[in-house]
């Protein structure tokens, strides 16, 4: 602690005696939100790095994938369908490890030798899992056309190996190297594509030829994140305890699946609506939309573990503080993202692909990454409690939501598919908070939820709305410079405290 924070802590202390019994502990747990709401920005600024890799592999091979199938749209929508598949098989393949190792190592007795241990076993099991899936792709891939089921096999094993690298930044977040998280995160994410896209210009330019790419980057970071992890650490684990992580670690699969599926799985709506070429037209606005969850992600490797570890006498408000700061951010760079949109559409896809159509699409998508805030909160509280099962229900009712709102919405419009990720962050948002009141003693404010809810909801209802063309248009870079100027606002106040 600096001289400056010690001498506000002694005149809070001071101001506490003047007020009363109770004072005391409620300034303290200002300062301690306060504290940790600096940690989470300042370690997240690092774990950002490794968090955008697949924000920035998307934005630098997305463009180079759409011209490259710029006459096939259907290699296309493959390649997008393939990589829901891959993301799918790693969520179901990890037995749920990534969030019971980063609990272990942080908030029970067995501590990080307790979480090496089951990041050994789990990403074998994780990738015997996927091998036993590629193994059988005669059996359900039968019906299949062989291209659809090539990539399908290929995808299975790119998920397996992205277990490992799953389960290697989880332990990484325990041990707290967010350089090292970040090299396995780059590697896999950017390392995967780029060799995609060099093989698709030196072999034939099919979906499968790029996703083998992809697997060999993910086999090689998968690699080099259990070597950081495990090389001469001790790692050992209680009779059971293995079967305790995976009694906890289970129940999650069907949460971290449907929760993927809230953004991706509208693909595949667009695509029974429409058709594959048109879920690839619309792929780029989804896309876009999502992205500004960057901040949320990459916050979120530092936020979670400031929420296990405070103090159970602060951690109520230091959820609060921490929340109110990260929705804010991401807010800002949410409704930033909607009014650039018309833009920045022109950057992710060719004018074939009809980009500034669908800029109301990413609007309303983008939405959806400032209510995940909300469920984030609560779902700390959940995952810390340990009981998690309730997830199991919840957050696949809440795709069901999101689902059934896109095909209605999708219907009278294609581009209204996206309405299916806010509507299904809204749906998880309220049963994670009713869930949280049943598993977690702790309670909290989430009213504080109000104010990041008001700046995304303007300024992505102002990238909907606002004109994408003639002069009006130039209106949203004003809109965007003071959402940027709020954002810078949102960064001085955390860091200057």
């Amino acid at each position: 602690m600096d001289s400056q924070e010690t001498a506000t802590s002694g005149a809070g202390e001071q101001a506490a005696a003047a007020a009363g019994p109770g004072a005391g502990a409620q300034t303290d747990g200002q300062a301690a939100a306060a504290a940790a709401s600096r940690g989470v920005f300042g370690r997240g600024a690092i774990y950002a790095l490794g968090t955008a890799g697949p924000i920035l592999a998307n934005t630098l091979v997305t463009p180079a994938l759409t011209r490259v199938f710029a006459t096939e749209p259907a290699q296309m929508g493959l390649v997008v369908q393939a990589l829901v598949v891959l993301q799918v098989t790693m969520m179901v393949a990890s037995l749920g490890m990534p969030s019971v190792i980063t609990r272990t190592g942080l908030a029970t007795a067995a501590g990080p030798a307790g979480a090496r241990a089951l990041l050994l076993r789990g990403s074998a099991l994780g990738l015997g899992v996927a091998l036993l899936g590629a193994a059988t792709a005669p059996l359900w891939g039968a019906a299949l056309d062989p291209d659809v089921r090539s990539a399908a096999v290929v995808a299975l094993l790119a998920g397996g190996c992205f277990v490992a690298v799953e389960d290697a930044q989880a332990m990484l977040r325990v041990l707290d190297r967010p350089f090292a998280f970040v090299q396995v995160s780059v590697l896999a994410t950017l390392g995967g594509p780029v060799l995609g896209l060099v093989l698709l210009l030196v072999r034939e330019r099919t979906a499968t030829v790029y996703l083998v790419g992809v697997l060999l980057g993910y086999a090689l970071a998968g690699l080099v994140g259990l070597g950081l992890c495990l090389r001469g650490a001790e790692r050992s684990l209680e009779p059971g305890a293995f079967a305790a992580a995976l009694r906890m670690g289970l129940p999650i699969l069907p949460h971290l699946v449907a929760l993927y599926c809230t953004s991706y799985g509208l693909l595949f709506v667009a695509s029974g609506l429409a058709g594959r070429a048109a879920a690839a037209l619309l792929s780029p606005a989804l896309l876009l939309g999502a992205a500004p969850g960057v901040v949320t992600s990459s916050l979120n490797n530092s936020w979670a573990p400031t929420v296990y570890a405070a103090d159970p006498a602060h951690r109520a408000a230091v959820l609060e503080r921490t929340t109110v700061d990260i929705g804010s951010l991401t807010a800002t760079v949410a409704g930033g993202v909607a009014v650039l949109a018309p833009w920045l559409l022109q950057l992710f896809a060719p004018a074939t692909y009809r980009p500034v159509h669908f800029t109301a699409s990413a609007a309303i998508a983008a939405f959806g990454t400032v209510l995940a805030i909300g469920y984030l909160a609560n779902a700390h509280l959940v995952f810390l409690s340990g009981r998690t099962l309730g997830l199991a229900l919840v957050t696949p009712l809440s795709l069901g939501i999101g689902v059934l709102g896109a095909a209605l919405l999708g219907s009278l419009d294609l581009r209204l598919v996206a309405a299916g990720y806010p509507l299904a962050y809204l749906a998880q948002l309220v049963g994670v908070a009713l869930l949280r009141r049943r598993v977690s003693e702790i309670r909290w404010h989430e009213r504080v939820l109000a104010r990041p809810f008001a700046i995304g909801a303007v300024g992505c209802a102002l990238g909907a709305l606002l004109p994408t063309s003639g002069v009006l248009q130039w209106t949203r870079l004003l809109v965007a410079v003071a959402l940027g100027l709020l954002a810078l606002h949102v960064l001085r106040r955390v860091l200057g405290r």
